[in-house]
């Protein structure tokens, strides 16, 4: 597979025989090696159930329901529309239809049918594809013979407190966990394996706990550390790490749906980051579960939610959101509330609740009308399906609120510092009361000339505004020629103006009525000269209003690409005002040419529709827009802000020297703090509407054939919610984490455990309804989720109780007795030894090599990516966007931090399993494909954290095998045999000849990538080191959990 690899941002290698053969875990011949391996599993599958049942009764759960559910609800379950001849067998028989289960055997119906050979009397039909096996034909028979009882749904009643059998000869349980697991080991005529040694340990619980391996001094510090708690001081070490929230959080944006665009066709931008930042935040505070839960649902609707409780409820607004014209509003409207739906039903509950969106469920007692009761809760928020981005919140993240604590109180600081400067200086308020008059001569000129880039027509109306009409392309500049008289001019006006032929009567002609000026630019020349036209410097803009994010000074900073000065044009239509002043006034003894560019690159055809100029004939430069409206004000209504924007402007005009430097300091301090709360975008958030939708059935599930008008409510099946409650999300948010619920703690238990482990107590974690798998250990899982509510909900009491236990410590080893018996490791005969997931692969990388930021939190970054991937993907005019990737250490962040665009995720992540992220989805698959060799060996990330690890090894010993060891440890945790090292060491020799001999390919080698090349090192060593950390870094066990 290495040598077959194509060039992908480094040179190929080929490596020879014996690292093939004896670094991978493969034999000489791969192929033939996995499918001795998958048929061996396919065999010991096939000839052992998860469930052992010879010689017990059988109980209906664990034996039955999977074999009703599966082969028979279908035609006969809860669904009534689709149910056959009147029976249901989701229920016991009715009083008349007792007889189907009568004894002896002979004489039941039931019996009959399912043994029958006959196509018309046969059940299932040969011709439904669900033909009983004979094992199962016996079981139902066993059942039958037993008296065919039935049990209500084993998750759909309270968890049940059970305390294991403690067998006091025992020595290997640590706590309550391993008296179960060790139950049901002895039940199936296993033991717990021996306990993994204390490097495997060490990288297995870093992994599990910060997505990151251990670090060279944990390693050693740890190894070297006898004393009976080293391993707790290591758990809580970890549990308390800044990396610790980030991982956690990884596992919740899967379920939240969480990505940086908005999915569908177009699948443009979008800005939620701030609401993953409050993810990691909880995560690492150790939120209570229960809070975590009531605030993402519902924080809004908390009895004075403050700003971090709103933003929170950005979780239900992470689903896929369409600007594809020519939709039906009302139709996508729906899809939304549908996804909230869907999504909370499978995280909080484990149910699949849309299977009842058009009839009812087919396998779990959830009828049609309880799935739109259920929608009911989620159909009250102010938006739209089309562009339905509102409501919004501008909230800072918890990591960045506190920045702005600190700015508050440096602010307050200085404002102490101005007041007295301004007493010494002998200034009073009554002085600044009396503020000087509004400079404001301004003079509407129509330009003389006016050309468009996209050759758009341009209409002079009675009120000297012109309206831009004709052909509208992604990205239009104009440029307008004015001419005057005058021979000093200090600034020039913009208004954008509303117009009735706009799409929603504003000053846009953007498809949803917005637009974005990215760049004004200006020049001026004399008639004597009127060629010459030479750059006039602004040294100020501001408006009477700017969309946040989107500031008048966008449009004066150079940059044109998606930056520049926006009003909100399709949600506040509005007459619009730009104010760009001179660094001092410009004119000539005979009048004055200007030529205007006003340049609109955000694509989407975002120029404005109508607009009309004015110049400002003063020496003086214009009194701002803002400071403007304040003077008009009577001083009993101006602003405590309002004052203190006056004031300062005053004081730079009389003030002292010491005034003004007091002035000058605060207002950097404010700029600063304005930079920091503009630095974060408005997140998406939920909101009530004050009259709540009126909510209907909706008939085969379409979003326009209304049947019974239902309220808000629960499913029937589960306990009623509490009267006390309110009908609302709140009262929803709060039934889920009511102590006797009795999915919502399993469902969460069980996920977390699946976490660590791989796999949940309950396999099908997405699925606790019929359809689902039995527990593997019921007991522990109950006993689990009691605990866990009684525990206060928390998180990492959960974790540390899991990872504490014997269980957990066991060595992943298999032998032939448990790979025969317990092959996927249900019955926890080892500890868990999985495939990592795509970001810790990639994380752990950067890790190993020492490029990897600690910062946390923040705006998504873009990290190496195949060029123009995304314009394959979407190349449609003024949608289209160019992946423009990022340097420095935005190329190093944490693989969660990554930009997660719907339509293309990250590729190299992609390779490993990552999802698309479209839907809630709370488990991975894991597959081991060619294609991720290939991104292991040339994905640039991969080749340049290479060779930082190949620099680290080199300055970390005198001596090669030293070398080799520091960097294997770094990598595996371990150091390596004295095999590995022999072999390791046989290829450094062979790639140092091979670089030396080619200069060249060493070069290109070491180019991969922006980091500079350590100068100090010898470019064919540090290439030959880099050969050999790729191979550290492609080993089975490097991107394995031990």
């Amino acid at each position: 597979m290495f040598r077959s690899a194509k060039k992908f941002g480094a040179p190929s290698v080929s490596y020879p025989d014996q690292l093939n053969s004896r670094l991978d875990i493969r034999r000489s011949n791969p192929t033939l090696a996995c499918m001795r391996f998958l048929l061996l599993a396919l065999i010991l599958l096939a000839t052992s159930t998860a469930i052992s049942i010879a010689g017990e009764s059988v109980q209906f759960n664990r034996d039955i329901r999977p074999i009703l559910s599966e082969k028979c609800w279908f035609c006969h379950g809860p669904d009534a529309e689709q149910r056959e001849a009147d029976l249901r067998l989701d229920l016991e028989p009715k009083a008349d239809q007792q007889n189907i289960f009568t004894l002896p055997l002979e004489k039941s119906v039931f019996h009959q049918r399912i043994t029958s050979t006959d196509p018309e009397t046969q059940m299932p039909p040969p011709d439904s594809g669900k033909a009983l096996t004979a094992e199962e034909i016996e079981l139902l028979k066993r059942w039958q013979a037993q008296g065919a009882k039935y049990e209500g749904h084993w998750a759909f009643s309270p968890p049940k407190s059970v305390v294991p059998k403690n067998d006091p000869n025992a020595t290997w349980p640590r706590n309550t966990i391993d008296h179960f697991v060790l139950q049901r080991l002895r039940k199936e005529s296993l033991s717990p394996s021996d306990e993994a040694d204390k490097h495997t340990l060490l990288r297995r619980l870093a992994l599990d706990l910060t997505g990151l391996p251990p670090s060279k001094s944990e390693i050693e510090a740890f190894a070297n550390d006898p004393s009976p708690n080293a391993y707790e001081q290591a758990v809580d070490r970890l549990l308390g790490s800044d990396q610790y929230g980030e991982h956690m959080a990884r596992y919740w944006l899967d379920a939240a749906r969480y990505a940086d665009t908005n999915g569908y066709q177009y699948d443009l931008e979008r800005e939620q980051w701030v609401w993953r930042d409050w993810v990691i935040h909880a995560m690492n505070t150790n939120m209570p579960f229960d809070q975590f839960t009531v605030e993402q649902l519902a924080g809004d609707l908390i009895p004075g939610a403050t700003d971090q409780q709103k933003l929170a409820t950005g979780f239900h607004r992470n689903h896929p959101i369409t600007i594809e014209g020519g939709v039906i509003d009302e139709e996508y409207r729906t899809e939304y509330v549908v996804d909230r739906v869907a999504t909370t039903a499978t995280v909080w509950m484990g149910l699949t609740m849309t299977c009842s969106r058009c009839h009812d469920h087919k396998y779990d007692p959830i009828s049609q009308k309880d799935f739109y009761r259920f929608f009911a809760f989620f159909n009250n928020v102010s938006e739209r399906g089309l562009n339905g981005f509102n409501p919004k919140a501008q909230v800072p993240s918890p990591y960045m609120a506190k920045q702005l604590e600190e700015a508050n109180q440096a602010i307050s600081t200085a404002e102490e510092q101005l007041r007295q400067a301004a007493k010494r200086s002998g200034l009073t308020m009554n002085q600044l009361q009396q503020a000087p008059p509004i400079e404001n001569k301004w003079t509407v000129v129509v330009p003389d000339k006016m050309t468009s880039k996209g050759n758009a027509d341009f209409n002079i109306k009675d009120d000297k505004s012109v309206l831009l009409t004709g052909p509208n392309i992604p990205n239009d500049m104009y440029e307008l020629v004015l001419n005057s008289d005058e021979k000093t001019i200090s600034a020039i006006r913009i208004e954008a103006l509303r117009d009735a032929s706009t799409v929603n009567g504003g000053a846009g002609r953007g498809s949803n009525g917005n637009f974005v000026l990215s760049e004004v630019e200006i020049e001026a020349a004399s008639p004597d000269q009127p060629s010459e036209f030479k750059k006039v410097p602004i040294a100020r803009a501001d408006a009477d209003y700017s969309q946040a994010n989107y500031s008048i000074n966008l449009a004066i900073d150079g940059k044109v690409d998606r930056t520049g000065w926006a009003v909100d044009g399709n949600t506040k239509i509005e007459d619009r005002t730009a104010v760009f002043s001179f660094q001092k006034p410009i004119g000539f003894p005979n009048g004055t040419i200007l030529r205007v560019r006003m340049k609109h690159e955000y694509g989407g055809s975002h120029q404005i529709a109508r607009f009309r100029t004015a110049l400002h004939l003063s020496k003086k430069p214009p009194t701002p827009i803002t400071l403007s409206k304040i003077i008009e004000k009577p001083i009993s209504q101006r602003s405590e802000t309002e004052q203190r924007e006056l004031r300062d402007w005053w004081l730079l005009s009389v003030g002292s020297q010491e005034v003004r430097e007091a002035v000058n300091k605060l207002k950097r301090l404010d700029q600063q703090r304005t930079e920091l709360s503009s630095g974060y975008p408005a997140t998406m958030v939920m909101n009530e509407l004050p009259k709540p939708r009126k909510t209907h059935v909706l008939i085969r599930g379409e979003y326009d054939k209304f049947g019974e008008e239902v309220q808000s409510a629960t499913p029937a099946t589960l306990p009623p919610m509490a009267a006390e409650f309110p009908r609302n999300r709140l009262g929803l948010a709060k039934w889920l984490v009511t102590p006797d619920h009795p999915l919502t703690a399993r469902v969460t238990v069980n996920r977390f455990w699946q976490q660590l482990f791989g796999t949940g107590i309950v396999k099908t974690a997405a699925d606790f309804g019929s359809q689902g798998d039995w527990p593997s250990h019921p007991e522990l899982l109950d006993w689990l989720a009691i605990n866990f509510v009684e525990s206060g909900w928390d998180i990492k009491a959960l974790l540390k109780q899991i990872v504490m236990s014997s269980t957990y410590r066991q060595s992943g080893v298999t032998t032939p007795e448990t790979l025969q018996k317990d092959p996927e490791n249900r019955l926890l005969s080892r500890g868990p030894r999985l495939r990592l997931d795509a970001e810790v692969i990639r994380d752990s990388a950067l890790f190993a090599s020492g490029l990897l930021s600690e910062r946390v939190g923040g705006p998504s970054v873009f990290p190496y990516h195949p060029t123009g991937l995304w314009q394959e993907i979407n190349n449609r005019p003024g949608y289209s966007r160019t992946y423009k990737q990022d340097s420095g250490e935005k190329l190093y962040r944490r693989s969660m931090y990554t930009f997660w665009k719907r339509t293309v995720p990250p590729p190299s992540m992609a390779a490993f399993d990552a999802p698309e992220r479209e839907y809630c989805q709370i488990s991975r698959s894991r597959t081991n494909t060619p294609l991720q060799a290939f991104v292991m060996l040339h994905d640039p990330q991969f080749v340049e954290a290479a060779r930082h690890l190949a620099g680290q090894m080199l300055k970390s010993a005198d001596t090669d095998r030293q070398r080799i060891r520091d960097g294997f440890q770094r990598c595996h945790t371990r150091p390596p045999t004295d095999q590995e090292t022999a072999v390791l060491l046989a290829e450094l020799k062979a790639r140092t000849g091979q670089y030396q001999s080619d200069p060249e390919s060493a070069k290109q080698l070491l180019a991969v990538g922006e980091s500079e090349v350590d100068s100090t090192l010898a470019p064919t060593e540090l290439a030959a080191w880099t050969s050999v950390a790729r191979v550290m870094m492609n080993l089975s066990e490097f991107v394995t959990k031990p």
